[in-house]
């Protein structure tokens, strides 16, 4: 009996000619402006899964403590799903989370096997089929504040050079977003600070002044 043409379809990572044009493309959308940050997050973690051919596509905060790293957004390419809110502890990673910190991108052919990922063998890598991990960290005004994971699932290809400049450019599209959503609530903020004071002034403007003695 054939199988279906879904069943046995095997993922193909993008050219890098592809993943050029695809981050050309990503480049001159300027929805993040626009859109609310969970729109924008979602656009652009299911934009990268197709351009690039990477089932999983994954964008991840780090907590204020900086404890753990929490996915704010997650696409599935076989399955055209979005989710979130997984939570990884940097005390069960500490060579992941150290890993982040210290260099400018994670490269693992083989997640199982790479000193960075290899702490996720059994948990992590098997509940989701993981094989191979692309991980770039998010910095914010010089600061790592979370990270851009690119996973391919069951099969695995050697990531080349496009992939990883793919990724810091989606990486670095992530960072905007999130500096835009930064700017538009601090706007938001002195907006409503102003309206009260101009409230305030207003009433103080009507108040009857005090009788001379």
């Amino acid at each position: 009996m054939e199988s279906s043409p879904a069943s046995s379809a095997r993922p193909v990572l993008a050219t890098p000619a592809q993943l050029q044009e695809g981050v050309a493309c990503l480049s001159r959308g300027g929805y993040f402006r626009e859109a609310s940050l969970e729109m924008a997050l979602s656009i652009l973690t299911e934009s990268a899964a197709r351009m690039s051919g990477v089932e999983r596509v994954s964008i991840w905060a780090l907590t204020d403590d900086q404890s753990e790293l929490c996915c704010l957004e997650l696409f599935e390419l076989s399955t055209q799903r979005h989710a979130g809110g997984e939570c990884i502890t940097a005390s069960h990673y500490p060579a992941y989370f150290n890993a982040l910190r210290s260099e400018s991108c994670i490269v693992a052919d083989d997640a199982g096997r790479h000193p960075a990922t290899a702490e996720f063998v059994g948990n992590y890598l098997a509940r989701h089929r993981i094989s191979a991990v692309l991980d770039t960290p998010i910095h914010i005004r010089g600061e790592f504040q979370g990270v851009l994971s690119l996973e391919q699932v069951a099969t695995r290809e050697p990531w080349n050079p496009a992939h990883r400049l793919f990724a810091h450019a989606v990486a670095n599209l992530v960072t905007l977003a999130l500096v835009e959503f930064e700017a538009e609530q601090a706007r938001s903020q002195a907006e409503s600070a102003a309206r009260h004071l101009r409230t305030l002034a207003n009433g103080a403007g009507s108040q009857p002044l005090p009788a001379a003695v």
